[in-house]
């Protein structure tokens, strides 16, 4: 079959030419994209690359400047995304669109309400809903559930079951795997296979490279708003996505790391998280270590971090930095030199209304307010200096911070905190959403963090990048830490038996909680909660 084609030769969707202007930026220059019914073409390329423009150029979002998009044969232009709907196209965004206050139903059937004689047909859409629901894994979610109670991976679930509903012929997921792992993930990528099956045509964003093997028949790689080249996934191997996507050969992604220093720098003790019912942590992490925390979905990593970083408050145990007590409270650890770079960037790490220089100063603020009053000129530096330690693209220090793309507004985040002299810096997900460029500038900040100095603890759902980028690792399975893996042990295999309860615990536990050493199945059986769980 040729690429992008079904057999009668009419492609799905054809993009040819695509050019958009923004003030001071071209964001597309002549970008082509040709994807075929039936077909899930991969669109690649670093942040800033064109993706995000050309999907709403696409979905009727923005007018192109200059070029053409037909769908089935016919040249469209959608003036906004209702036309595009109407068209057959609809898009999921990395940007998540669910509306908090209303419930999982209204969400789900936003825009295409069932109406009988004037009247709302509740039944009908509650079961319209269900079905989509239970396509994307969810089949048990309460449909009267406010929206904004529940987690960002299942929020993005329900735009993805929204999508469902909508019965597109083109349907753009961007960055749809961004926030899901384990079950959800698989959840995602048959929902994928099976709208292909019946002729739906999806153009799938990523920066997770082992997914183009996984679900794609077809890529195109953009680079600085221009398109590079196209072809069936056989065609490419990761050394040349990555190559096209940078412009350059990446030979090494995961820098080289020092090893840690004697000194004990962060020293936590029967640690429980609040309102959690788990074994006590203790945790030791040295000067210039660098931890990784894994786990599937909802396995308590963040929990564990957020913990440390005074954001979940502790039921019990006890934190100390440089030898020093930690009360359990943010602004207590943030005070000890104990900072978090928080999963989600975009509502906790930024204030993405304002300009670049202020968000670079936000955990600072002293630092430009002299006497009282805010100095342009202190703020402007500040960035400046941030934005060569950083090599952060924006067009300048008055850029609005939601313009800049996701690596950038990663580094703004992790600037804002260096800016206040931790010791202890806790990540997590540290590059999430972001494209393998930026990943190599961040992995590379981390590392010279360390060999500074500096301790630590990152939370990542990407193997390669803890088993790349760790001295050691810890596993999280059901709100514990199951297993602790050093040197030669840190593989992925390993850590994926730990989080799955299918390889020996950190305590000598097999899953079922048996010492492997001890009775068999006619002993006396499990034991109870066993000794402190113990990382140091």
């Amino acid at each position: 079959m040729t690429e992008g084609r079904d057999p009668a030769g009419a492609p799905a969707l054809e993009a040819r030419g695509l050019v958009k202007r923004f003030p001071g930026v071209t964001a597309l220059d002549g970008a082509d994209l040709v994807c075929g019914p039936g077909r899930v073409h991969a669109l690649l390329g670093e942040n800033g690359a064109g993706k995000s423009t050309l999907v709403r150029i696409l979905t009727g979002n923005h007018p192109p400047d200059e070029g053409e998009v037909r769908i089935g044969g016919e040249t469209v232009r959608p003036a906004d995304p209702r036309e595009a709907l109407a068209h057959g196209v609809t898009a999921v965004y990395q940007e998540l669109t669910v509306l908090p206050e209303l419930s999982v139903l209204d969400n789900v059937m936003l825009g295409q309400e069932v109406a009988r004689r004037g009247l709302l047909d509740r039944g009908r859409q509650r079961a319209t809903a269900r079905a989509a629901l239970e396509r994307v894994g969810l089949g048990d979610l309460a449909l009267g559930t406010r929206a904004g109670t529940l987690s960002a991976a299942t929020r993005q679930l329900i735009e993805i079951a929204r999508a469902l509903v909508r019965g597109s012929r083109v349907l753009l997921l961007d960055e749809p795997s961004a926030l899901l792992s384990g079950e959800r993930l698989d959840a995602l990528h048959a929902v994928v296979r099976e709208l292909t099956a019946d002729g739906v045509a999806i153009i799938y964003i990523t920066h997770r490279l082992e997914e183009v093997r996984a679900l794609a028949d077809d890529v195109t790689v953009l680079r600085d708003g221009r398109h590079v080249s196209s072809g069936p996934v056989g065609d490419y191997p990761v050394d040349r996505i990555v190559r096209e996507m940078v412009g350059r050969d990446v030979d090494t992604v995961f820098p080289g790391t020092a090893a840690p220093r004697a000194e004990e720098v962060l020293a936590v003790r029967g640690l429980v998280p609040a309102g959690r019912s788990v074994p006590p942590l203790d945790l030791t992490v040295r000067a210039g270590e660098i931890v990784g925390v894994a786990g599937l979905l909802g396995s308590g990593r963040s929990t564990l971090l957020r913990t440390l970083a005074g954001v979940v408050p502790r039921s019990a145990g006890t934190v100390a930095v440089a030898g020093r007590p930690v009360r359990g409270s943010l602004r207590a650890a943030v005070d000890a030199g104990v900072v978090l770079v928080p999963e989600e960037r975009k509502t906790e790490g930024l204030v993405l209304d304002l300009p670049v220089r202020a968000n670079t100063t936000l955990s600072s603020l002293r630092s430009v307010f002299p006497g009282g009053w805010l100095s342009a000129a202190r703020e402007r530096a500040a960035y400046e200096e941030e934005r060569e330690r950083f090599n952060i693209r924006a067009s300048g220090p008055g850029q609005r911070t939601g313009l800049l793309s996701g690596g950038n507004q990663q580094k703004i985040v992790l600037a804002k905190w260096l800016r206040t002299g931790p010791k202890v810096l806790l990540l997590d997900e540290p590059t999430r959403g972001i494209d393998i460029g930026a990943k190599t500038e961040i992995y590379r900040i981390v590392a010279e963090l360390a060999a500074q100095g500096m301790a630590v603890v990152f939370a990542s759902s990407e193997l390669p990048e803890v088993t790349g980028l760790a001295h050691r690792v810890l596993v999280c399975r059901d709100g514990r830490v199951s297993g602790e893996l050093t040197g030669d042990e840190i593989n992925e295999e390993q850590i994926m038996h730990l989080a799955l309860g299918t390889g020996r615990d950190r305590d000598g536990l097999d899953p079922e909680g048996l010492d492997p050493e001890g009775p068999g199945p006619e002993g006396p059986g499990p034991e109870g909660p066993g000794p402190e769980s113990r990382a140091s």
